[in-house]
């Protein structure tokens, strides 16, 4: 549904301003204790319920039933906390509950008479969300740490996320959701963070800063928006009250050498608390991004990077709390060299000259024989300052600015460098296709705020946001053999000197010209306002629907000439559905309108403008909680894309790490099946595991190709881990890819030559740890055994890709990790 251009950004304003309040994936929820007599049924007046934080940072609290026999709770971090209830003549039960965010979770507790002398068996632990209607996976910090999804890079929060169904992971730290390219939203204590990640070689936040991760990949409430392939909704630390300290020191394979320093902990009086959490992160490699062959992989591809975050919380009073959060990530990646394919790819092309198409025979020199030093540096920093106000027993405001600074520049040290250029001298063709200095800067300041509501059995909620957007860019791209000035030529011709005239296929210059430097502006905004309600209409029904309306707006100027200017707002409804269809037995359904704001990091095609997405989305679901601590959950989705947003290397066929952002003329829809098993360990000792599979499709209609080039059919996912009672334990992790669109081993000058019969590479990895825990070791020491990729495979993950050329599987990377907290 659009909304004429008249209406489109008064509406946003006046939503926001009038609410004074904005938030988005609020990270509290509230608990509604029944408490009841197991013999007669009836509530129980004046019970007793303490509830204790399983994170150690909220002290404990207690809530008395009412003459109706229930509590409601304030609002409580959306994570689990044990309930201990007593109440007169009755036996004491514990349980521990999870608190589902943006809603009130109903609580049933049975007490036993004291005088019936009988031995209670507490029952299990819910482990699903009956009243949540969102399709979503929570990964708590402790299951990060046990299974070894990042067993080569504790930075990686895109391996810790595969954990997900529906997710499935790329070369050059990305990971698909849903049949999507990225278009990943990131909410940080509700705060819905400024983009500009796309891109990056480093990592931008730590998992040892987060406490939970939820995924989210459909049934998206109104107030999820922005980028809507998925949602991941982190919750920080906070400072424990018990203050700690923990070093962590990591060596190993490919030069691999990582540093994490994390301290916690409160200080000053009851009820004017300040809580601090900092956490470091450093990590070397020399073998830091897929490398374009299966051996060398160290090549060329070294990384240092660094994140430094901070997250304080300050109790103004029992009923405000003032939040301030920093975060920077700078990061030095090195650009991986080809040094040549073996004789296997002769018929494909075997790396050498310009897009690697040709083979050794023809005489030319690899990019690593020829000294190629090209290297990107990132530095990625935020920080946002959120109030919290608890207004009465029922609302609560939260008002947040933030602000962020991304910087991603491509710059190079290879011999010959030199903005001069001729024909005359220029070699027909070379492996090292660039010099580039391409610099992008953005910055993005923005306010949201929220209102939430709890009014019997409805939770309404209503925010909005305005985010200002701002990016320079230059771009001085030096061809480095008449080849690659032709492909330069054809993609944009003011990236080449002018004057040259066109000879047959060749752009010939004349004398020595200087390649221009091309700068572009971009400005523009994105504003968001929603209204939604969750409604508990019955015991077993429960319905989140709402409003949202969104609005974008992108100039972007080249060398002081106005370029394409973008201007949409649409208003989307969503409906989403949980209902208990037996004793722990959850269906879900929904329909979604998506709107996803092109990533502001990488732009488009240099001054161009890019649409935003748009989405129809429906999808079902039933989950079932097993005995002994397991769930199933089956899963099935179709979306319906306009202006589908792709990211490709801005000079196709090149391994240069600039990625653009370009709509998909053709219309494209996608349909995925997916299925995922859970088992927690009770207490994190005995067996535990998961299982996730998914079969997705993203299919083009009309247009060149079938498929979009990150397509994959099949990917799975598991873990195993057995947990001792000394705190130790060992854990196996695995994923498989039926492969990428992109990844067929063909000829990218015939398409009918192939290898393997044209057929997409599947990859496997297994990865394996082993901790000690902390009581095997003296002085509170836990050593941990990590190996990535522990059968060593090294397939084919894109060959001649258009969005990051060939790439091979990283190799085993063996890691001995030591941690001493004190």
């Amino acid at each position: 549904m659009r909304v004429s251009s008249v209406a489109r950004l008064g509406l946003v304003l006046a939503f926001s301003v009038s609410l004074s309040s904005v938030a988005h994936a609020d990270v509290v929820g509230r608990l509604k204790i029944k408490v009841l007599s197991a013999e007669s049924e009836k509530p129980l007046v004046g019970a007793k319920v303490l509830l204790t934080d399983s994170a150690g940072v909220r002290a404990p609290l207690t809530v008395t039933t009412g003459a109706d026999g229930i509590a409601l709770t304030p609002p409580l971090e959306n994570r689990a906390w044990k309930l201990t209830t007593s109440a007169g003549e009755f036996q004491k039960d514990t349980q521990s509950v999870t608190v589902v965010a943006d809603a009130t979770t109903d609580v049933e507790v049975l007490l036993e008479p004291l005088k019936e002398k009988t031995i209670k068996i507490t029952a299990e632990r819910d482990r699903i969300r009956s009243g949540e209607t969102t399709s979503a996976k929570s990964l708590s910090r402790e299951s990060v740490q046990t299974f070894p999804l990042t067993a080569g890079n504790r930075q990686s929060l895109t391996k810790a996320v595969r954990a997900v169904p529906g997710l499935a992971e790329d070369s050059v730290n990305q990971i698909h959701p849903r049949a999507e390219h990225s278009a990943t939203s990131i909410y940080l204590n509700g705060f819905l963070l400024p983009g500009a990640f796309q891109g990056r070689a480093g990592q931008f936040l730590a998992p040892d800063a987060l406490q939970t991760i939820d995924v989210i990949t459909g049934g998206f409430a109104p107030e999820y928006g922005s980028e809507t392939a998925a949602a991941l909704n982190l919750t920080l630390r906070s400072g424990t009250l018990v203050p700690f300290r923990s070093l962590t020191m990591t060596g190993g394979s490919f030069g691999t050498g990582e540093t994490s320093f994390t301290a916690g902990g409160q200080t000053g009086p009851e009820g004017k608390k300040l809580g601090y959490l900092v956490n470091y992160t450093g990590r070397t490699t020399n073998n830091a991004i897929e490398a374009p062959q299966p051996d060398k992989q160290s090549r060329h591809n070294g990384q240092t990077s660094q994140t430094l975050f901070a997250n304080f919380d300050y109790d103004l009073s029992g009923a405000e709390k003032l939040s301030l959060t920093v975060n920077t990530a700078p990061a030095r990646t090195q650009i991986a060299n080809r040094t040549g394919l073996g004789s296997k790819y002769i018929p494909v092309g075997q790396g050498f000259g310009y897009g690697g198409v040709k083979n050794a025979s023809d005489g030319l020199a690899s990019q690593d024989a020829l000294g190629q030093d090209i290297y990107q540096q990132d530095n990625n920093g935020f920080g946002t300052l959120q109030y919290r106000k608890q207004l009465n027993a029922k609302t609560t405001a939260v008002v947040t600015f933030g602000s962020s600074e991304s910087q991603q520049d491509l710059l190079n040290n290879t011999p010959g460098n030199g903005a001069s250029i001729a024909s005359s001298t220029l070699a027909a063709d070379s492996s090292i296709e660039f010099h580039p200095t391409i610099r992008r800067k953005y910055n993005q300041s923005q306010l949201q705020a929220n209102l939430t509501v709890n009014e019997g059995k409805h939770t309404l909620k209503f925010g909005g946001l305005f985010s200002d957007q701002r990016g320079n860019e230059s771009y001085q791209i030096v061809a480095g053999s008449q080849t690659a000035l032709n492909a330069l030529h054809e993609l944009d011709a003011r990236l080449v000197p002018a004057g040259g005239t066109m000879v047959g296929d060749d752009y010939i210059l004349g004398s020595s010209s200087l390649t221009p430097t091309l700068r572009v502006k971009r400005k523009g905004y994105y504003g968001a306002a929603y209204a939604q309600d969750t409604f508990k209409a019955s015991e077993k029904l429960t319905v989140n629907y709402g409003l949202r309306l969104d609005s974008y707006r992108s100039e972007q100027t080249v060398d002081g000439t106005a370029g394409d200017t973008v201007n949409v707002t649409d208003l989307s409804p969503r409906v989403n559905l949980a209902y208990t269809v037996a004793p722990k037995t959850v269906a879900r359904a929904s329909y979604n309108q998506l709107f996803s704001q092109p990533p502001l990091a990488q732009g488009a095609l240099i001054g161009t403008g890019v649409l935003p997405q748009r989405v129809k989305m429906v999808e079902t679901s039933l989950e079932r909680q097993l005995p002994q601590n397991q769930t199933v959950k089956v899963a099935a989705y179709r979306k319906w894309f306009q202006n589908q947003l792709d990211t490709a290397i801005l000079i196709p066929g090149t391994q240069i790490g600039v990625f653009s952002t370009v709509n998909i003329s053709a219309g494209s829809f996608a349909n995925g099946l997916e299925l995922s098993y859970d088992k927690a360990p009770k207490n994190g000792v005995g067996l535990g595991g998961f299982f996730t599979w998914a079969n997705a499709i993203n299919k083009l209609i009309g247009g060149d190709e079938p498929y979009s080039d990150h397509d994959q059919l099949n990917t799975l996912s598991a873990g195993l881990t057995y947990g001792l009672h000394n705190g130790s334990s060992v854990a196996l992790s695995g994923y498989y890819g039926s492969g990428a669109f992109s990844s067929p081993i063909v000829s990218p000058l015939d398409e009918n030559v192939a290898l393997d019969g044209g057929k997409r590479q599947a990859r496997t990895e297994l990865n394996f740890r082993y901790s000690t825990g902390g009581k095997l070791l003296p002085n509170g020491l836990q050593a941990d055994l990590s190996v990535e990729n522990l059968l060593d495979s090294r397939s084919v993950m894109n060959f001649n890709s258009p969005f990051t050329g060939t790439r091979f599987q990283q190799g085993r990377r063996v890691l001995l990790s030591l941690t001493h907290k004190f």
